[in-house]
């Protein structure tokens, strides 16, 4: 698998950070191939939603390469969500990798089409700033290699077993979906989140809206990635919001927006056991 087509369905990608992605790829082992457009800009946007959902569309039908990689995330995927071909989409089987603002285009794709799509790195930074456990995870979860993270007794915020496919991402992202033909099924599920930027009172309140549109009724667990410049109080929002919980939760675990930032496939097995301190993930197929 080394054929990438590079899209950027979200913010604005100027031509340092194109090439940094192109720069990426290449130092990873993938050819790339990328539409003109993409350096385009509306507003705050990589172009308008027209040339962005366009862009998407034309990533999976393309023959000659076999996964999807974005240059960033930011905010506007969620424009192009009622324009996908998601009937081609299926057919394709293409691999869609990114997380931030991308959370919204994996779990609606995966969600619609069963295709798989991986929450992992966005490319526009230099190979050297991923750390080789970022790198190492990516390739072996692209490969269907599950993978094992131990974590510390004081990581725990609820003890227990739980067994589930995985879903989750970003909460701003989960939030935006609420009441969408695209909202995310949490339902029997381990859910996994992280959040970047975002002030430490408005992620309890994001939380709490999750909450009262019951998307944690019928998860089995959870686990809890960066929450990174958040705020100094975070720690204490996310103990107190997830205090009254009885289903097995874990924090500080390495996925999000630092490094080291594991790969998560949605809709594989995750297994949490928080007497041996593992959760792991397990590939169906």
């Amino acid at each position: 698998m080394n054929s990438a087509f590079l899209i950027s369905p979200s913010g604005y990608t100027d031509k340092t950070k194109l090439e940094i992605s192109l720069d990426t790829l290449k130092k990873m082992g993938f050819q790339v191939k990328y539409l003109k457009g993409i350096n385009e800009k509306f507003h705050y946007y990589a172009g308008d939603f027209k040339r962005r959902y366009k862009e998407i569309n034309y990533a999976y039908k393309d023959k000659s390469s076999n996964i999807i990689f974005c240059t960033r995330g930011g905010m506007g995927a969620i424009h192009t969500l009622p324009f996908l071909d998601y009937r081609f989409i299926k057919k394709s089987q293409k691999i869609l990798v990114g997380l931030s603002d991308i959370t919204i285009l994996l779990n609606t794709i995966y969600q619609k089409t069963g295709n798989r799509c991986l929450h992992g790195p966005n490319i526009g930074k230099p190979f050297d700033q991923f750390h080789k456990k970022t790198i190492s995870c990516l390739f072996n979860v692209i490969n269907k290699k599950g993978y094992a993270v131990k974590f510390k007794k004081e990581d725990i915020l609820n003890e227990g077993k739980a067994k589930g496919e995985i879903i989750g991402g970003n909460i701003s992202l989960l939030e935006r979906s609420l009441g969408t033909p695209y909202e995310i099924n949490t339902k029997h599920k381990i859910l996994f989140l992280e959040e970047y930027e975002m002030k430490d009172r408005l992620v309890y309140d994001i939380l709490w809206q999750l909450k009262i549109a019951g998307k944690f009724n019928h998860v089995r667990g959870i686990i809890l990635g960066y929450f990174t410049n958040c705020g100094e109080d975070i720690n204490s929002y996310i103990l107190d919001f997830f205090k009254n919980f009885n289903i097995p939760i874990i924090k500080n675990q390495p996925f999000g927006h630092e490094e080291p930032n594991l790969t998560i496939p949605l809709g594989e097995t995750c297994l949490i056991n928080t007497k041996e301190l593992t959760w792991e993930i397990r590939f169906k197929h």
